[in-house]
């Protein structure tokens, strides 16, 4: 009963979403759908044949398929002429919904079905589907003219922001309220070193590395003076770390910079004993305009590679692999850590640190070593970012980014790689692509239903602009967190230890991330 539910669940949500984007949206909704089930599905039933398991859920599979199909085509039908727009053609019709259909009792069953294999296998097994999938994504989406690849890039931007966060506040557990100012470093690194305002034009693989090299160190400086701080207090210097670097950022239209040796040290102790100098000053900077302020920088170098060329904006799809493979060599990188003796101390260190530091652990080297790798990562996001947009403006990187940032931790499951990469994706889809479509549907409902029955101009305006979703983009977010933390304070994919210290009256469940090496050694002994 309970899989039934969590198919009519499923089936409705997924057919509600196509309202908002018709056409060939059903056909990728559902296949993402069957997905989601069937890995969902997959964890609530026993291990056992996966034939037996694919049979006792296809009646799930099929309702939920069915449910989305039913909604698409009240879309289509009545739907489409209710907010003014015409039907999709009978062609998109008929195959859209049928390969919806096929695509969520497939995935569902397939990947329930997999539960049943032994478990090494079964995670090898999904990961090459998904693998599949990643890789066909832009593809399916350009040949749908859906085009959606372009806001997912920004989801994945985020993916590695939240990647890096987790280092500091899941694995250290160091509250960090400023990061998105590291975000912002890496960002105005690749700008200034890539961009022709500067007549630098670094090769963007050379800058990449050096907006991370340049994040780390802002990181090791920021860890430094907050070693005695802890809870509160840390989260108040992070955060004023974070309101600090964008007004930097935003006034540094007039620097100059003297080599202090030739300005001030050798010619101070002549003068100091009386004698007089003609040394010439050094000047390695004179009323130099950085960051352009609030105008920002722009245009950025790009990437480039053989047989591809430049990267443009109006082809996203290069774009989108180039994410794909920094957040493969980040995750790689996280793992690795966290695996590691680092990693390990960073683990005592959030539990315990007086007690880690009796064990023989470096408080002092831990925290800068999670402050600064951590930041290398959103060096990597930032220099992504600002060659993908071409651009850089200092309103991008205020408190509100840090906050969004922290949100795809904990809403994702804090400690846990994988739920940071689904809360990201959750989140920043819904603010970047749900969001904006739901407007579109939403003034185009009221423009041919409501609005003509009012006939006062002044109320009609204000139904009209008050209408906007992207306006309650923040109370929406806060609703979430609200609703987060009363139902699955843990997150969507919790971390096994986290998950045992709010539930420990629950028997253990399996999840998705490995022990950590740590724990294998304890059941080992």
């Amino acid at each position: 009963m309970k899989i039934m539910r969590s198919g009519i669940t499923f089936g409705i949500i997924a057919g509600l979403l196509t309202f908002l984007f018709g056409g060939w949206s059903v056909a990728v909704i559902g296949s993402l759908m069957g997905v989601g089930l069937g890995m969902g599905l997959g964890g609530k039933l026993e291990r056992k044949d996966p034939l037996k398991i694919a049979k006792d859920v296809l009646p799930t599979a099929l309702t939920a398929g069915a449910i989305l199909v039913i909604l698409s085509l009240y879309q289509n039908g009545f739907v489409q002429n209710a907010i003014g727009k015409q039907p999709a053609q009978l062609n998109i019709v008929i195959f859209g919904n049928l390969i919806g259909f096929l695509g969520t009792v497939l995935f569902t069953t397939l990947l329930a079905g997999m539960h049943g294999l032994p478990e090494k296998q079964e995670q090898q097994w999904k990961m090459i589907l998904l693998a599949a999938l990643i890789v066909a994504f832009p593809f399916i989406d350009k040949l749908t003219a859906l085009r959606w690849t372009a806001q997912i890039i920004f989801a994945l931007i985020f993916v590695i922001l939240g990647l890096g966060l987790n280092i500091v506040v899941g694995y250290a557990g160091l509250l960090d309220l400023g990061y998105a100012a590291f975000f912002a470093i890496g960002a105005y690194t690749t700008g200034i070193l890539s961009s022709p305002q500067h007549g630098l034009y670094m090769n963007f693989w050379i800058v990449i590395w050096i907006a991370a090299a340049m994040a780390a160190l802002w990181g090791f400086m920021l860890g430094a003076p907050t070693l005695p701080l802890r809870g509160d207090y840390l989260a108040i210097v992070t955060l004023g770390f974070g309101e600090i670097v964008p007004v930097l950022f935003k006034n540094l239209i007039d620097v100059t910079i003297k080599e202090p040796l030739t300005c001030w040290i050798i010619p101070g102790f002549i003068r100091l004993f009386g004698g007089e100098t003609s040394m010439a000053c050094i000047t390695l900077l004179e009323h130099e305009d950085l960051t352009a302020g609030e105008k920002g920088i722009s245009p950025i170098g790009r990437p480039y590679l053989p047989f591809i060329g430049e990267f443009e904006s109006s082809n996203p799809i290069p774009w989108y692999f180039l994410i794909i493979a920094i957040i493969l060599l980040s995750v790689f990188i996280i793992r690795r850590l966290r695996e590691s003796r680092l990693g390990r101390s960073w683990m005592a260190i959030r539990e315990d640190e007086l007690a880690a530091a009796q064990m023989g652990i470096d408080p002092v080297k831990t925290k800068l070593a999670a402050f600064a790798l951590g930041a290398t990562f959103s060096g990597f996001a930032g220099a992504f970012y600002a060659a993908y947009i071409a651009g850089i403006f200092p309103s991008v990187f205020d408190f509100s980014a840090s906050i969004i940032i922290l949100c795809v931790v904990i809403l994702g499951g804090i400690g846990n790689i994988n739920g940071v990469i689904v809360g990201g994706l959750v989140i920043m889809t819904a603010d970047r692509l749900f969001l904006p479509a739901l407007k579109d549907f939403l003034a185009s409902l009221l423009t041919h239903t409501v609005l003509p029955s009012i006939s006062n101009p002044v109320v009609q305006l204000a139904v009209k602009d008050n209408a906007n979703p992207i306006l309650y983009r923040f109370l929406l977010f806060g609703l979430t967190l609200v609703i987060m933390m009363a139902v699955r304070p843990e997150g969507l994919i919790p971390n096994s230890q986290v998950r045992a210290e709010l539930h420990p009256d629950e028997a253990p469940v399996a999840v998705v991330e490995a022990e950590t090496p740590m724990s294998n050694k304890a059941k080992k002994g």
